[in-house]
């Protein structure tokens, strides 16, 4: 159903996307496992948007020869529920994303740790404005992502008796637009479990992040009073920049179609398109040049087949990082192989090498079993 309203009128993308037409290479994009801002207490822990490098002049018979394959032919979209079920079916997926398939080397998945990502924000919102306040840059040397790592890699361990979920949840309530009417009781909430979590804390490296935060209510009374084209926690902002920055770096001109979802309104869209093709970081050394992207516009997956495309793939990998999460499921099990080379090294994930983490779960499950 296309979105309606005054926010969704200018970025629509109606008619099949073609390479030939001047825009560069267009990247079609899907997510799965999207919570808007309640990034805890939800089913799935993590938020997977993919992306492929094609348009819909070629998707369309890359559809119908899925369609034909696996014998589906009433649904109206391709769906990766219709495929999970049969590995008749899930394996012409993995030929398709294989090394001889259509779409090799056209694919890529940015995963998001929604538990990663609030700690991470919570750093960012409370610690390194206070930081930035006192003429101090957090971002230096890595410190803010490593107290960030530090509290969602050991924050479950040091903090007994549900603690660490309990902190977790007041961050979320305070900093989504659901405190919005609320904001006192939010902070009074937030601060009392991060005092209840300082003092119960059994790791050194968790109770210091902790004392720091402790500081910033100052800071945290703050977080609702500058306007925002989008939600503090919302996440699929910064997938859709890093996808478009990653394929602009990639392959030159690229213009991008994503699925449409209500938070990717105009403004949203617009500020993504900055993002992308702005520089990014702190020093020469670091910095990295905007990414040519031409335009960054929203679709629906009934009316472009490239579309369906990035959708398969998001399901597949959410299926992959489920198992991660340890709910396996068989389709899971014979797509890791080829979902996990895909997943982006700029992933919101609490490792250098996310990919390689997910890989490693086969290590540690061989030494369990012996």
């Amino acid at each position: 159903m296309t979105l309606t309203g005054e926010k969704y009128t200018q970025l629509n993308q109606n008619e099949p996307t073609s390479d030939s037409t001047g825009g560069g290479r267009w990247i079609a994009c899907d997510e799965s496992g999207w919570d808007g801002e309640q990034l805890v207490g939800r089913q799935r822990r993590f938020l997977v948007f993919a992306s492929v490098a094609i348009d819909d002049a070629e998707a369309a018979p890359v559809i119908s020869t899925l369609r034909e394959q696996a014998r589906i032919q009433q649904a109206r979209e391709l769906k990766f529920h219709l495929f999970k079920g049969r590995e008749e079916r899930w394996s012409l997926l993995k030929d398709l994303w294989g090394p001889a398939g259509a779409l090799h080397d056209r694919c890529s998945v940015y995963v998001v740790d929604k538990e990663y990502a609030v700690a991470a924000k919570a750093i960012d919102l409370l610690l390194e404005e206070k930081a930035h306040a006192e003429g101090r840059n957090l971002y230096a040397q890595g410190k803010a992502r490593a107290m960030a790592r530090t509290l969602a890699l050991q924050g479950p361990r040091a903090l007994p008796g549900g603690l660490f979920d309990v902190l977790m949840s007041a961050f979320v309530a305070l900093a989504s637009q659901r405190a919005l009417g609320r904001e006192e009781a939010a902070l009074e909430a937030f601060f009392a479990a991060v005092d209840q979590a300082w003092g119960a804390s059994r790791r050194r490296p968790v109770t210091e992040v902790l004392a720091q935060v402790r500081s910033t209510q100052p800071y945290a009374a703050a977080l609702h009073q500058e306007d925002s084209p989008f939600p503090s926690l919302e996440m699929l902002i910064p997938a859709v920049t890093q996808t478009a920055r990653r394929w602009g770096h990639s392959l030159g001109l690229v213009s991008v179609l994503t699925d449409e979802q209500r938070v990717f309104t105009d403004d949203a869209l617009r500020t993504v398109l900055e993002y992308a093709t702005s520089p990014i970081g702190m020093t020469l050394l670091t910095r990295e040049r905007g990414a040519p992207v031409k335009t960054v516009l929203r679709g629906s997956s009934a009316d472009h087949p490239s579309i369906q495309l990035a959708d398969l793939l998001a399901g597949a990998a959410a299926a992959v990082t489920e198992r991660h999460a340890g709910n396996p499921s068989p389709a899971a099990e014979g797509l890791w192989p080829v979902i996990v080379p895909l997943v982006e090294q700029s992933s919101l994930m609490p490792y250098d090498d996310p990919a390689a983490q997910l890989v490693g779960l086969e290590a540690r499950r061989a030494r369990r079993a012996g």
